[in-house]
């Protein structure tokens, strides 16, 4: 296909700017518990290795790509210049947060679920993405909607609620009928003061180890992302589920590169230098016990990988600009306009 490259896409990465933004909020359950929900719900239901790490890289662009939309008032305050690109709002919309009545809420499940299923019957036809972008897409689409699902349960008091009357296991969102998921008084966290009675996102997530409710919220939010993922499979039969579930790129030592070496690299090591990964105090290290010696680490591994993610950017083949190949479904096709239409956040709702 003859596409142009959509105007605002980022053109140049720089270290310290990436730095300055993932540091600057939480957004969702810090990157480990995403990471591995996403995990178990991928094997759970008989996806490869190479195939959950594509979902998990795509969960984790979710998250970062949101960050990205740092007003240009609150860059100036850091004093970050950076070249301007057109903010992206859907990502913002895909962290079930600041959704404040029973009815908005059930409103949001309802639509990320049709929006999900109406995107992968979408590219389910064929046609409509370059060929090696094909398989990338459904990854793309799978990780950006099981982000939305996974933070319902840190963000909102729904774990809360369950914990607190003893039951055990916790419920996932469809175990329970609609009638009595209305007498819940179910609402999530709100961001921007001033508050106006909504509980801040601060005092209410779970994202990482150290805060309240994170282990009963992490439990539910695996079952429910092995749910999840099981829902689409059932719903969108005319998917290539077989080549997805099959999906292998150890024979190809490009993508290989680009998946395990580079986006998976990124994933953990500016997870690590944002504080995002597990927390101030994480439960698990990934380059040393040492914490010290982890940033070091890490910032040495980030700042390899954004080199070549800069150099796969100039190639002039490159159209799209894309890091790698698999950051296609965000950059190139904008697979998150689909998935947040219409979805709430602060009262506002998204459209294209």
């Amino acid at each position: 296909m003859n596409r142009t490259l959509k105007p605002g896409i980022l053109k140049t990465i720089s270290l310290s700017v990436f730095i300055l933004f993932l540091s600057f909020r939480g957004l969702a359950f810090d990157t480990w518990w995403h990471a591995e929900c996403t995990r178990k719900a991928m094997v759970a239901n008989g996806f490869s290795a190479d195939a959950r790490l594509a979902t998990q890289v795509s969960n984790y662009l979710t998250d970062f790509l949101a960050v990205l939309n740092m007003p240009n008032e609150e860059q100036n305050k850091l004093g970050i210049q950076i070249i301007r690109f057109r903010s992206d709002h859907s990502y913002d919309f895909l962290h079930f947060d600041a959704v404040f009545t029973e009815a908005d809420i059930e409103k949001n499940w309802e639509l990320l679920l049709n929006n999900t299923i109406r995107s992968l019957k979408k590219y389910s036809a064929g046609g409509l993405t370059e060929p090696g972008f094909r398989l990338i897409i459904f990854y793309n689409i799978i990780g950006a909607s099981l982000h939305a699902i996974q933070d319902f349960y840190s963000h909102s008091n729904w774990v809360n609620l369950y914990t607190q009357q003893r039951v055990s296991p916790i419920p996932v969102w469809f175990d329970v009928a609609a009638a009595d998921r209305q007498k819940l008084k179910l609402f999530t966290g709100i961001y921007q003061k001033p508050f106006n009675g909504h509980v801040p996102h601060e005092e209410l997530n779970k994202d990482c180890s150290t805060r309240a409710y994170n282990k009963e919220a992490v439990e539910a939010a695996e079952r429910a992302s092995i749910d999840w993922v099981k829902r689409l499979i059932d719903s969108v039969p005319g998917a290539p589920w077989g080549e997805l579930k099959a999906y292998s790129i150890q024979n190809d030592m490009v993508m290989k590169k680009f998946l395990t070496k580079l986006d998976a690299t990124f994933l953990t090591s500016s997870s690590i230098i944002g504080g995002h990964f597990d927390g101030g105090e994480p439960a698990k290290r990934v380059f040393s016990q040492d914490g010290t010696k982890e940033r070091v680490q890490a910032a040495y591994a980030l700042q390899g990988t954004l080199g070549e993610y800069t150099n796969n950017m100039a190639i002039a083949s490159n159209k799209y600009k894309l890091p790698t190949p698999y950051w296609s479904g965000f950059m190139a096709y904008n697979i998150c306009y689909d998935i947040a239409d219409g979805l709430l956040l602060n009262g506002k709702k998204f459209t294209r």
